[in-house]
């Protein structure tokens, strides 16, 4: 076990502004961490315990963080752009405001997390479990989210500009004001699954006309 490894553990309460970037911390347990705008750029953070630590306005630009566990953390305007956060517990935490740009996060299990605000621009979330999650206003344009289950998901105000959401599961999730105008193999099945409103920008390959204020039928 390396020294930066040890040193982290034990001062892991006080790890606010901690430059710990290009540093190998992989499987160290940093629960209930305070590492607030601390710099983990390029770090090694795989298997790493970071169960209810504080993260918020961190930045993990380029960090590994494979099968780590995020588990209730609070992220707030931190920067994970360009990691790797594949099969992670990102459960219930709180990354409001959050940047994930162009990163890895296939088979991830980000339930009920609240998200609100996030860029997930071109990131991959392909198999990412997203059940609950509270999206609203996120950027996921070109985002892949192949076989990713959106189930109940509050995904008011998203942008899906050029996203993928091919066998996508958005049963119950909520789209209005969402603009899926030009996102990827989204059919008709998956819009009845959800709720729309007029706000809802549709492809034109899925035309529909309003009947009243809350009722649609396709062309």
């Amino acid at each position: 076990m390396s020294m930066d490894r040890k040193k982290a553990e034990a001062s892991k309460k006080n790890l606010q502004n901690a430059d710990l970037k290009n540093t190998d911390l992989q499987e160290a347990d940093l629960s209930d961490g305070v590492l607030i705008e601390a710099c983990l750029e390029n770090s090694n953070l795989s298997e790493v315990d970071f169960c209810g630590a504080d993260l918020s306005g961190a930045s993990l630009l380029n960090a590994r963080l494979h099968r780590t566990v995020l588990y209730r953390c609070r992220a707030k305007e931190a920067d994970f752009s360009k990691v790797v956060l594949t099969q992670a517990n990102l459960v219930e935490s709180n990354f409001s405001s959050a940047k994930f740009n162009n990163s890895n996060l296939k088979e991830s299990n980000i339930e009920g997390a609240n998200l609100t605000d996030t860029q997930f621009i071109n990131a991959n979330l392909s198999e990412v479990n997203l059940t609950g999650v509270f999206l609203a206003n996120a950027n996921l344009s070109g985002a892949d989210l192949t076989n990713s289950e959106l189930i109940a998901a509050d995904l008011a105000g998203c942008d899906f500009s050029e996203a993928n959401l091919e066998n996508a599961y958005l049963n119950h999730a909520d789209l209005s004001r969402a603009n899926l105008k030009s996102a990827k193999n989204l059919t008709r099945d998956q819009v009845e699954t959800a709720f729309i409103n007029k706000e809802t920008l549709l492809p034109d390959s899925i035309p529909l006309r309003w009947i009243s204020n809350t009722e649609y039928e396709f062309e």
